[in-house]
């Protein structure tokens, strides 16, 4: 029977503790979360996975279920190679157990993950496909036990399903606790935490960016560098601000020059250039991008938000599509310019405004300050 509002506010305890401002009681806890249902709603197949399910959100859905047996032959495979048994595995995971349920938001009203035992083996078949899978295009030389034409941790077998299930792993609702991974690297290859952290880094993304929560997680990290020094940031958000295409700003003569990470965005008034990452555009861009900022929503960081918005500002129209690719700033796999255009529109949807403490909108200031300075500087000539 529901509760009455009598009820309601008979059982307040003022001595409890909001879980929203217990930050650091929180640290540990639910950092693997469903997204939003009114998010979800707008476009519900980009957060569903189509290979591989990771964690109890999907697991045993029918569409997913192949991909199983596939697991089952890889905790095979780690077995074997680590020659230490099972048990030892589960154990160590036993004693976290608490931990690891408390990472997953909604679990405990779950039926089917009641019993800690079926749960630590579902971390176990789980940790170990991510880590099997992780490791072949990782280069991990342990993978060469698999026959060369295996159609998963093969090497061209996983080459061409690499897109798919990536895309599957670096789902919001697909993701499991850093902490299984290092339970079994740790135990299989006897390796201190430090050493630990340093190899999951690697394998999940993020050089030296370890340990993390899960591997979306970690790809957020690597992918903005978020541990390099930021330049000085504008605290007053101009409100003039224009939204200056790639195509208006090549006509005033600003360049683009690609660099290798987000951490490298920055405009060059000496040299009027704008360097930024490059971002492969293809049938995976949308999804990938909408689990990002559904996540970073979660975190409330805005960094990742404060670049889509930059790209709104500079992809408007097809014309502006060609001055990037040129650069191999945009790395276009769907064929058209007018692809590129409607993938920057999916991404752009719901934004959330801008951060103006942000690298991305700091540059934006920047450049949109260098604009008016050019076009002013025109406008004086034509009317001498």
């Amino acid at each position: 029977m529901e509760k009455t509002l009598g009820d309601m506010i008979s059982n307040i305890n003022l001595d409890s503790v909001d879980p929203y401002l217990n930050i650091e009681h929180q640290e540990h806890k639910q950092t693997i979360s469903e997204v939003p249902i009114d998010i979800k709603a707008k476009n519900p197949s980009a957060y569903q996975p189509n290979m591989v399910s990771i964690g109890p959100y999907h697991f045993g859905k029918p569409h997913l279920m192949p991909m199983q047996v596939d697991k089952q032959r890889s905790l095979i495979h780690f077995l074997k190679r680590s020659s230490v048994p099972i048990e030892s595995y589960l154990d160590k995971l036993k004693q976290v157990v608490t931990l690891l349920r408390e990472s997953y938001e909604q679990l405990d009203h779950m039926k089917n993950w009641q019993d800690d035992n079926i749960f630590i083996q579902l971390m176990l078949i789980d940790g170990v496909f991510l880590f099997e899978f992780l490791s072949v295009i990782r280069g991990n030389q342990n993978n060469y036990d698999y026959a060369t034409h295996d159609p998963v941790f093969g090497y061209e077998g996983h080459m061409l399903i690499y897109d798919a299930v990536m895309q599957d792993l670096l789902l919001m609702e697909n993701q499991l606790p850093y902490l299984v991974l290092s339970i079994l690297l740790s135990v299989s290859e006897g390796l201190p935490e430090q050493s630990v952290n340093g190899v999951l880094s690697w394998m999940m993304f993020a050089p030296k960016k370890g340990p993390g929560l899960h591997l979306l997680d970690m790809y957020m990290k690597g992918l903005l560098d978020e541990s390099q020094p930021s330049k000085e940031k504008e605290k007053d958000e101009d409100k003039s601000h224009v939204r200056l295409s790639a195509s208006k700003l090549h006509k005033y003569g600003i360049q683009f020059k690609r660099v290798q990470s987000f951490n490298g965005i920055k405009f060059e008034k000496n040299t009027a250039t704008l360097t930024l990452p490059s971002i492969l555009i293809n049938q995976h861009t949308v999804p990938r991008f909408l689990n990002l900022k559904a996540y970073e929503l979660r975190t409330g960081t805005k960094e990742l938000n404060s670049y889509i918005d930059m790209l709104d500002c500079l992809i408007q129209s097809a014309n502006d599509v060609s001055p990037l690719c040129s650069q191999g700033i945009i790395i276009n796999s769907l064929g058209s310019d007018e692809a590129v255009v409607e993938v920057v529109k999916e991404i752009t949807k719901d934004k959330e405004r801008r951060d103006v403490d942000c690298m991305s909108s700091v540059v934006l200031k920047e450049m949109n300050d260098y604009y008016g300075k050019v076009a002013a500087g025109k406008c004086r000539r034509c009317n001498e």
